[in-house]
């Protein structure tokens, strides 16, 4: 029986030992583990900052482009607001006065009195001129908005305008909205 106990003492002994070694090489896998967890971690939390930044970059940007969008709607609406159509002038009025760009200040300047008037341009309207007593449209944009206005308030009372022996209307131009 003594027999009996030693050799099961042994494989008890053995056993013990294998066991020891799998738990040793157990507790190696998890630290190895635990550091590709921890790697796996770290590079996953710099990618969410970095993800983060590139978000919130990518918002500032669609703010900026919003605003944008506005802003460039209102430099297009505003070229709209300051502009003022002359109707009634034949071609050869407009020839002869120097160009249209000869024209519109002598158009304006009793109807602005005081104010200095700036025009950002000139042109005409309307395509190509077929007759020289064809009535030609012309487009003026003022460069200040208040301009505009107070062109049309002080003409608004008139029941006619003549520039150079024919009569001619002044109005907001909307031909391009």
């Amino acid at each position: 029986m003594e027999q009996l106990f030693s050799a099961l003492h042994e494989d008890f002994a053995t056993l013990k030992q294998e066991i020891a070694a799998e738990v040793k090489d157990l507790k190696r896998d998890v630290a190895d583990l635990g550091q590709r967890v921890d790697t796996l971690e770290q590079t996953h939390d710099l990618h969410k900052e970095e993800l983060d930044c590139h978000w919130r970059e990518l918002l500032n940007l669609q703010d900026r482009n919003q605003e944008l969008q506005y802003q460039l709607e209102d430099l297009e609406n505003r070229s709209h607001c300051s502009d003022i159509c002359i109707i009634g002038l034949p071609t050869q009025v407009v020839t002869g006065s120097g160009g249209v760009h000869g024209l519109s200040l002598p158009l304006y300047g009793p109807a602005l009195k005081d104010l200095s008037t700036v025009l950002d341009r000139t042109h005409r309207a309307g395509g190509t001129v077929r007759s020289p007593c064809q009535v030609q449209h012309i487009l003026t944009c003022l460069h200040y908005y208040k301009q505009r206005e107070a062109i049309l308030v002080a003409i608004h009372d008139q029941t006619t305008i003549e520039f150079d022996g024919h009569r001619i209307g002044l109005f907001q131009d909307l031909l391009k909205l």
